[in-house]
């Protein structure tokens, strides 16, 4: 049977195919399975990069070139690499929109660039970046490694005009920055080793850890680490069940308009599904 055609407002299980194999490429789709614009605007990327009419249509043309995409991590699936990098810079249209030049997300953050590559906390920038961006970029930006919080508040307005485009955005994400946190979550969250977490749950945990970094102690008289030592409990006892209503009572820290949120409600949904589907 002859692949299918997919345009604008199609959906189903082909559309959810089709948005998994154009994340291996860095679109950071919603597998949602609707052809929205999002898809659409992939759709267009994708056959211009690989030298095909410019038309947001997946034909006979696209679907082999799509299914010779490596996935961007041996170790969690491409629905959490890309869910972790939509999370982190708010989608592709977004990112070209806001994120593309060097920012301060505030707190103790250094400056940040890429799919949330902190260099404040970074040792190794320049071999992770010599490829990536131009000789003079980097060059302005080694002043700002290690400096964090306040220190760096004035960054963006000097930096503005460095621009991170997201192809190399994507690629210091997934060659350098995941696998670096994927390292660190194994190391906060040891598992039962009589279990195996599914793939999927452990990329909603490299979210959290992307997100918050690996601590689990508490500052004298605060509590707000106590979801995170829960959660290593759980998984060392191989108790995966509670794992998603400690991310929802984690979400308290944080007011229900933050991003964060509802990151990490969204999260909880996530390895919910990841523990259905094993």
């Amino acid at each position: 049977m002859p692949d299918p055609i997919l345009k604008r407002r199609d959906q189903g299980d082909d559309v959810v195919l089709a948005q998994d194999l154009l994340n291996r490429d860095g679109a950071i789709l919603d597998e949602d399975g609707d052809f929205g614009a999002a898809t659409e605007r992939a759709v267009h990327e994708f056959r211009r990069k690989n030298g095909l009419l410019d038309i947001g249509v997946i034909d006979s043309d696209v679907w082999p070139l799509l299914r010779m995409l490596p996935e961007p991590s041996p170790t969690i699936p491409t629905r959490a690499v890309a869910f972790i990098a939509r999370e982190e810079v708010g989608g592709r249209e977004f990112y070209d929109t806001h994120a593309v030049h060097p920012e301060w997300p505030g707190g103790d953050s250094g400056v940040t660039i890429g799919v949330g590559y902190d260099l404040g906390f970074q040792e190794n920038f320049e071999a992770d970046w010599r490829d990536l961006l131009a000789p003079a970029d980097l060059e302005a930006l080694r002043p700002w490694l290690g400096r964090k919080g306040d220190a760096v508040a004035s960054a963006p307005s000097q930096l503005r005009s460095i621009t991170i485009p997201w192809a190399a955005a994507w690629l210091g994400y997934v060659r350098r920055t995941l696998p670096q946190q994927l390292a660190l979550t194994q190391q906060t969250f040891p598992v039962d080793g009589g279990k195996v977490l599914p793939p999927l749950c452990l990329g909603v945990l490299v979210s959290l850890v992307y997100n918050r970094g690996p601590k689990l102690t508490d500052e004298p008289g605060s509590d707000r680490r106590r979801e995170m030592r829960e959660i290593r409990n759980a998984l060392s006892d191989g108790n995966f069940a509670s794992v998603p209503n400690l991310l929802r009572s984690m979400s308290r820290l944080w007011p229900i308009s933050n991003g964060v949120h509802n990151r990490r409600l969204r999260e909880a949904a996530l390895f919910e599904i990841g523990l259905q589907a094993a």
